[in-house]
């Protein structure tokens, strides 16, 4: 294995984390965060062929959310034990293996459970995890490469094409067999590369020197016990998940995002059906306009990715999150492309830009020492917002036949989460070895 490691390393021409980072990208593009956006494709055939209602197919992606939110608190506490690659491994192959049982579906139940296989592959093979792995391969560009690796997840909005034209031309069963074949035989590979931390390939973080008279992780192979393991020689700084749990800025951060979910969740699941009912636009053109959304937000997991490293993390969340709500006002009111044009300009950057900005924030506060099992239970509190609001919005629609006010009170929902993330204040102190963590609040 370490044979096989070494000559990985020396193979890749650059500093090897960098091709962690692609490497996550791409696992994020195909098989982590695609299948969210899938499920909005599928919303006109399922109940053209199984006459469900949108609010018990809307339940899917909910019921979804409920079990990768009850997993993310055990990938994120497994991947500060194990590594990320063996979760990547696991993951790709359950989404995988998900969409193929979906292919096959006769029943509601069957959707159901399809959806949560899916979605169990989904936490641990997703952006929460690579982020892990990413915070320790970087440190002084920790934002541009927490930005890049998100960009996954505005690039799978290709796969909302790739859905699309697949439905058209071989209807939907066939389609969903071709792409979970494609994603096993692309995404397999790319987590067998992947490390955990750059000790355990004799690196240092950014691909920096060892300083006078320190030794290199290479020459120390007692320093790691095992992949994604704590080094014997050097515990990582910050909180354990029972100190963060005390903070009160930990439990305002997790309500904010529980909110900004809501809406967001609400959009990508029934954009194709919102702008179909909506009138102007063409199944196709709604298509356009879904696929838009996480190409949009390459924008802000890009730029905002790249400000982290320079100014305030905490107020950059507060800001792309005034854009999300933005956004989710103006897509209440959508009645032709040119307001959806605008809807893109302002929502998916704001949108986009969460994503590096959620971790960097989290490992700015809380340090790296459990930093997985932290943010394990924040994703896991905020999917909350990712039950409710897909549910909620098909509701809505179920009873007065519009989304409309439905997004109006998400978009409230999304300023409400500017004011909590405004109210963490310092970060708890940390870095001192004791265990009583006193909680600063400016």
């Amino acid at each position: 294995m370490e044979r096989r490691t070494a000559a990985l390393v020396r193979a890749v021409p650059f500093f090897y984390g960098w091709w962690v980072v692609i490497a996550a990208a791409i696992i994020i593009l195909i098989a982590s965060v695609a299948p969210l956006y899938l499920f909005s494709t599928l919303i006109d055939p399922l109940e053209d062929e199984f006459g469900w209602s949108r609010a018990a197919i809307g339940a899917g992606p909910s019921i979804a959310a409920v079990m990768a939110g009850l997993t993310m608190p055990v990938a994120g506490y497994l991947v500060d034990r194990v590594g990320a690659r063996r979760l990547l491994l696991a993951g790709v192959t359950l989404v995988g293996s998900g969409f193929l049982v979906m292919s096959q579906i006769q029943a509601l139940w069957q959707f159901y459970i399809s959806a949560s296989i899916i979605a169990v592959g989904m936490s641990l093979g997703g952006l929460p995890v690579c982020t892990v792995a990413i915070a320790h391969w970087f440190e002084r560009r920790r934002g541009r490469a927490l930005g890049i690796v998100s960009a996954g997840e505005g690039a799978s909005g290709i796969m909302v094409l790739v859905a699309v034209l697949l439905i058209a031309v071989f209807e939907w069963r066939t389609g969903l067999m071709i792409l979970s074949i494609g994603q096993l035989a692309i995404c397999i590979p790319l987590a067998l590369t992947v490390r955990h931390r750059p000790e355990e390939v004799g690196l240092l973080p950014d691909g920096e020197p060892p300083t006078p008279g320190e030794t290199s992780a290479s020459s120390q192979p007692e320093a790691v016990e095992r992949e994604g393991g704590h080094s014997s020689t050097e515990q990582s700084q910050g909180l354990t998940v029972g100190q963060a749990l005390r903070t009160r800025s930990f439990w305002l951060l997790a309500f904010a995002q529980v909110l900004a979910w809501v809406g967001s969740f609400a959009i990508v699941i029934h954009v194709i059906a919102y702008l179909d009912e909506s009138g102007g636009f063409t199944e196709e053109g709604a298509a356009v306009i879904a696929m838009g959304i996480p190409f949009g937000s390459l924008v802000g997991r890009l730029g905002f990715g790249w400000l982290a490293d320079y100014l305030g993390k905490r107020r950059l969340l507060a800001v792309a999150w005034i854009l999300q709500g933005l956004g989710t006002l103006i897509f209440a009111g959508i009645h032709s492309p040119w307001q959806a044009v605008i809807f893109l300009i302002v929502f998916t950057p704001g949108w986009g830009g969460a994503a590096p900005l959620l971790p960097a924030v989290l490992a700015e506060y809380f340090g790296l020492r459990a930093f997985g099992g932290i943010q394990g239970v924040l994703m896991a509190t905020a999917m909350l917002g990712a039950i409710v609001g897909p549910i909620f919005a098909g509701a809505v629609y179920d009873v007065v036949d519009s989304y409309r006010p439905a997004f109006l009170l998400l978009a409230l929902a999304a300023f409400t989460a500017v004011v909590l993330v405004q109210m963490m204040g310092r970060r708890p102190a940390w870095g001192t070895g004791t265990a009583d963590v006193p909680v600063a609040q400016r």
